[in-house]
């Protein structure tokens, strides 16, 4: 018998004139029949079929026929053939002519997909003025954008800050895109109709934003535009609630006993006379009395013991939340990164006033560049104030003296110079793009001069704070002023705050040192109340008089007292 026997059927002969096969295959006497054209088409997800075989549309189903010699007690048995009384039949010549209409749609869809391979590959085509990488990149955020080239480029040229088309952080992107000054330098010179055509699709979209005079300027413009309410809003809102936990630190009445008592417990505690020793101390030395104990019982508890002998009656500890709470509120402040907020608003301050200064010629409200050959922008946006759009004199250059009675702001202000003088937000601003940018000029400086009045105060107030409970005196300053000075990169926020320009970081130690004690003193003062009775023995007060009447006061707390 033949190799193989018993292990499934021999392999299929091989294809006329392959090597290797038998006498008979060769020759005009031995062949075995004419090969049988290929299939003109063929489902997907079946397995090829061998050549010479029976299907239709060669290729197989993935599928494994059950191995069983009789197919009786089964759904195919000749029984239950014979009851199946479906009329239900396969229609081949209906399903070859599905198969055969799914490869003409699939043949569709394969000429549609090179036809747009085609055309990307010819809009890829053209004069190259920027690296791929760069075009790239370009291209993935103008695809992002919401709106057209030319309603970007309308949107800048006539500074329209409230518009909707664009989001802060879609203009933020655009920053991105903005050719650079060698980019800017080659994309001018294809400016004419021929040789922009020539351009790639790249170069086509972006060479507008090189065409308009300031066009990075005008997106910092109007993010600043877009930014200013909300972020001197949050720095103001910040500052105000610092100078309000500033004054209850330093009113409330229960934090000073607390801290008087502890002064002279602290002074017996280390040299047997409350007199002698320290002069102050800081909120932090506060917690350092829980550490000193015996046993269960530490300076801590004797220190609420005494509160709760002297005054039994008044609660400390809910005093001191309640007192307290304005600083409570401030546990998470940052004031790196407050400070550095009121710094980016007299940064956007800065570019405000450098185009007006020296820029404002660039903002006459002029046609815009041609954005794209379907269309270009409207070369003057309609006032939704109501009021007629400026003549082109009233957008000529002038001081800034000059335009002191000349404002312009949405009819929701009131309107004329002193709306402009008040008015927070610089979205409600209207008017000419050169209008616009003088006015937001005078708001944007009245918020920066009240932000830099509400900042120095709260400094003040800081300062005393800090040397009310003993941290941030001269000596503290002095300190930071040296590190500022021997840092080998330099700290400009150090010096600053050493000089008092920006608002001392021990604050931050302060409220947290204040929150970790009320959280200890809590505890402590809940186990005091509790177990009273065990503190009273150590007093020696008769039990009649135990829980009331002022204690006798401790040894050298009469220099004090006098």
């Amino acid at each position: 018998p033949p190799k193989g026997a018993g292990k499934g059927p021999p392999p299929p002969p091989k294809a006329p004139g392959a090597g290797g096969g038998k006498a008979e295959g060769k020759g005009e006497g031995g062949k075995a029949g004419a090969p049988k054209p290929k299939a003109k088409f063929a489902p997907k997800g079946g397995a090829q079929a061998k050549e010479g075989s029976a299907a239709p549309f060669h290729k197989k189903l993935y599928w494994k026929p059950l191995d069983i010699h009789d197919s009786e007690g089964t759904i195919f048995s000749a029984e239950n053939r014979e009851r199946r009384s479906s009329n239900i039949n396969i229609d081949t010549e209906a399903l070859a002519r599905m198969f055969e209409a799914e490869k003409e749609k699939g043949n569709s869809d394969r000429r549609k997909s090179s036809g747009l391979l085609s055309k990307a590959q010819r809009k890829m085509e053209g004069t190259k003025l920027l690296s791929d990488h760069r075009a790239r990149n370009i291209a993935i955020i103008f695809r992002r954008l919401p709106v057209t080239t030319a309603d970007l480029i309308d949107m800048l040229t006539n500074l329209t800050w409230e518009s909707q088309g664009l989001s802060t952080d879609d203009l933020e992107q655009i920053l991105e895109v903005i050719p650079t000054k060698e980019e800017g330098e080659k994309l001018r010179e294809h400016r004419g109709p021929e040789a922009r055509a020539k351009l790639r699709d790249v170069e086509q979209m972006v060479l507008p934003l090189a065409l308009l005079n300031r066009s990075a300027a005008r997106v910092r413009v109007l993010c600043i535009a877009r930014g200013s309410k909300s972020m001197f809003s949050s720095t103001m809102r910040s500052l105000a609630a610092i100078r309000v936990a500033c004054g209850a630190i330093q009113r409330s009445a229960a934090l000073q006993e607390v801290m008087w008592l502890a002064l002279d417990l602290g002074n017996f505690i280390n040299h047997g006379d409350s007199s002698k020793g320290a002069k102050a101390i800081t909120i932090g030395s506060l917690v350092t009395l829980k550490d000193f104990k015996t046993g269960k019982m530490s300076s801590l508890h004797f220190l609420c013991a005494c509160l709760l002998r002297g005054e039994p009656n008044r609660d400390f500890h809910g005093e001191l939340m309640q007192e307290l709470r304005a600083a409570f509120s401030l546990q998470n402040l940052q004031i790196v990164a407050l400070q550095s907020q009121a710094r980016n608003f007299q940064r956007d301050f800065e570019v405000v006033k450098a185009e007006c200064g020296n820029f404002l010629h660039e903002y006459t409200g002029g046609p815009a560049p041609e954005a794209s050959p379907q269309g270009s922008p409207r070369t003057d946006a309609p006032l939704k104030s109501g009021k007629e759009s400026p003549s082109a004199d009233d957008d000529e250059p002038r001081s800034l003296e000059d335009e002191e009675d000349d404002s312009e702001v949405d009819d929701t202000t009131g309107g004329g110079a002193d709306s402009a003088r008040f008015v927070e937000d610089v979205m409600k601003i209207r008017g000419s793009p050169g209008r616009r940018l003088k006015n937001m000029l005078r708001v944007v400086e009245k918020l920066c001069k009240l932000m830099r009045e509400d900042l120095d105060t709260t400094i003040v107030q800081v300062q005393k704070t800090l040397k009310f409970c003993g941290m941030g005196g001269p000596s503290a300053a002095i300190a930071a002023a040296k590190a500022a000075a021997g840092h080998p990169h330099g700290s400009p926020a150090a010096a600053a705050a050493a000089s008092g320009k920006e608002l001392p970081q021990d604050l931050e130690v302060l409220l947290t040192q204040l929150a970790e004690f009320c959280k200890v003193f809590k505890q402590h003062w809940e186990d005091v109340k509790s177990d009273m009775a065990s503190y009273q023995q150590f007093f020696g007060d008769p039990p009649s008089t135990a829980s009331g009447g002022r204690p006798p006061q401790p040894a050298g707390s009469g220099a004090r007292a006098a």
